[in-house]
């Protein structure tokens, strides 16, 4: 029968009284006997005492009695024999002690363990649930109860599959009995694909999960860790949101967008940059310029782009590409450096096309150039006109003076480089001062004709023989028949210069494209293929000095314009020079 003393006092009492009895029984009866070992009754209730302290110093008394006991007990043994029993009684005593000692610090450190266990689950952010091998939950720590809203006192001896929507169930329990089988300790659940709980008010949301497993005296337990992933997935899905809607922003952007590393490798480009450059992103992520363009284009690249990386604000430059046709195109590009999360370095940048607005900007600097040149040669025209006139007129009043050969031929030469001059400034003049476009409807066959019957003579002198292509009913053009006539000639008389030895000089007449399609080909010599952007600027000529001034084809040039018509060349050195001009054509009301 147990004792359960109501206090410390009370077992104190006891104990005096259990071992004062055995003390009086020791000493009447002999020395001999092994009176002592009783003294391990009271030693046991002493282990009731709340404080391991009392055990030992009532363990110490007992042990004090023992040895009164065998001074002051009647003789009647071998002292041999006494001393034998005495030592028995103590070293049992002792025995009983010690072992009470070991397993109350055991006992102790085994409550601060579960102590400490005990403060974790409670304080783990992580749900923690333990069950057996029945799949029954034996425990359920607070985080659990949070998270699946369902109290401890009614999880605990339910089954786990309370917790798991009914679709996820089998497998579960497949998953864990397979896990049971194996040697492994612990394992992320991931075997299950997506961790899908289910609360107690019946609303699923995702997990992370792992188990592990211990075999205990009870059978095995399995833990299982849970964390809600519910905000996570929230942030992913919100994440993914937002890349495919900068990813939608950036391709259906009109600007060209990319990314480099600090490698110069590109990382990314848009459809607007896939589709300007005909190849998609695959054929340019992880190569870098080098790979990808000629030389001179990537060290043209690469010098931007480290400048670029070396700073942190955005650069902006007009860089050039080689064009698929052979041309150049112009891009107006922003680079800026770029740092993510981890530190890593990038190149972005955006580029958006200016090869047309180059052309504007060009043609407007011409236009502009133009513009100083007319009133430049307006002014020369003025101040040298005047002078050449009177050297002129003083020169013929000293021929009809002279009779002297040699004085006649100097004058000869003065009068033929006045004359020359004087054409000069007469066709800057012309430049200059040309006057309105008198545009009318007319035949443009006719004014062709009428500009070979010009020059037939110089034709037959030369030896050129005239090829013509004309279609049959051609509409009227809306132009100015002199002016014409005057570009016709320009490029007549600029072919018979280019053909000195002799050759053919091709001239066609057709429709194209709902306009006016002439052509004035020439086999001569053709003229450089570097010399061809310049041959329209003023005062640019391939002739020798002293025979052109390099005005004609710009006279040209600005009349077409003015017609709303065009003007192109085509030419190859030695095989000749092919000019293409195109009009409107009359729209009768």
């Amino acid at each position: 029968m147990e004792i359960q003393p109501k206090s410390d006092s009370l077992l104190i009492l006891m104990l005096v009284g259990l071992a004062a009895g055995i003390f009086v029984l020791d000493l009447s009866i002999p020395r001999g006997a092994a009176i002592g070992v009783l003294y391990v009754v009271p030693l046991f209730l002493s282990f009731r005492f709340s404080q391991r302290t009392r055990v030992l110093l009532f363990a110490a008394a007992c042990t004090l009695l023992t040895i009164l006991g065998a001074i002051y007990a009647p003789p009647g043994s071998d002292l041999t024999y006494v001393v034998a029993n005495r030592l028995l009684s103590l070293l049992v005593i002792w025995t009983v002690v010690l072992r009470y000692v070991q397993r109350s610090r055991q006992h102790a450190w085994q409550q601060e363990s579960e102590g400490r266990l005990s403060a974790i689950l409670r304080s783990a952010m992580d749900a923690i649930i333990t069950i057996d091998d029945d799949q029954r939950i034996t425990l359920f720590n607070p985080a659990a109860e949070q998270m699946f809203r369902c109290s401890a006192d009614e999880a605990i001896g339910q089954p786990i599959d309370r917790f798991i929507p009914e679709r996820f169930r089998h497998a579960h329990r497949e998953h864990i009995r397979r896990f049971g089988e194996t040697k492994v300790t612990n394992r992320r659940m991931g075997a299950l694909g997506s961790v899908i709980g289910l609360r107690a008010d019946g609303e699923e949301f995702p997990a992370e999960a792992s188990i592990s497993q211990l075999d205990t005296a009870r059978g095995k337990l399995y833990s299982v860790i849970l964390r809600d992933i519910t905000e996570r997935k929230r942030a992913e899905e919100a994440l993914r949101e937002s890349e495919e809607r900068f990813k939608a922003f950036m391709d259906n952007s009109p600007t060209v967008a990319f990314m480099k590393d600090e490698q110069g490798r590109y990382v990314y480009v848009n459809q607007p940059f896939e589709r300007r450059f005909s190849k998609v992103s695959t054929e340019w992520l992880g190569k870098t310029d080098e790979e990808l363009w000629p030389p001179e284009t990537a060290r043209q690249f690469r010098a931007n782009d480290d400048v670029a990386l070396a700073g942190e604000a955005p650069i902006e430059c007009v860089e050039t590409v080689p064009d698929p046709t052979g041309g150049l195109q112009h891009w107006l590009v922003l680079k800026f450096p770029v740092t993510d999360a981890r530190g890593r370095r990038y190149l972005g940048g955006a580029a958006m096309e200016i090869t047309e607005r180059k052309r504007l900007e060009a043609q407007l600097r011409h236009t502009e150039r133009l513009a100083e040149l007319g009133t430049l040669a307006s002014g020369m025209a003025h101040e040298i006109g005047t002078p050449m006139n009177v050297i002129l007129g003083r020169a013929e009043y000293l021929m009809q003076r002279t009779q002297e050969p040699a004085m006649k031929k100097g004058l000869e030469t003065i009068i033929a480089q006045v004359e020359r001059i004087t054409k000069i400034m007469n066709q800057l003049l012309t430049f200059a001062r040309r006057r309105p476009t008198a545009r009318q409807p007319m035949d443009i066959r006719k004014t062709i004709e009428d500009s070979l019957e010009v020059v037939q003579e110089r034709f037959r002198r030369h030896n050129i023989h005239i090829e013509t292509d004309f279609e049959d009913s051609m509409p009227l053009v809306y132009a100015d028949p002199d002016q014409m006539s005057q570009v016709l000639l320009n490029l007549v008389i600029n072919a018979v210069h280019a053909m000195p030895e002799g050759g053919t000089l091709r001239l066609g007449l057709g429709l194209a494209g709902g306009q006016a399609r002439m052509t004035v080909a020439d086999t001569g010599h053709g003229i450089p293929k570097e010399d061809l952007p310049k041959i329209f600027d003023p005062f640019f000529t391939t002739k020798e000095a002293g025979k052109g001034t390099g005005l004609g084809l710009t006279v040209v040039h600005g009349i077409m314009q003015e017609h709303g018509g065009s003007i192109e060349v085509e030419s190859e050195p030695g095989r000749g020079t092919t000019f293409t001009l195109t009009l409107p054509i009359h729209q009768a009301p």
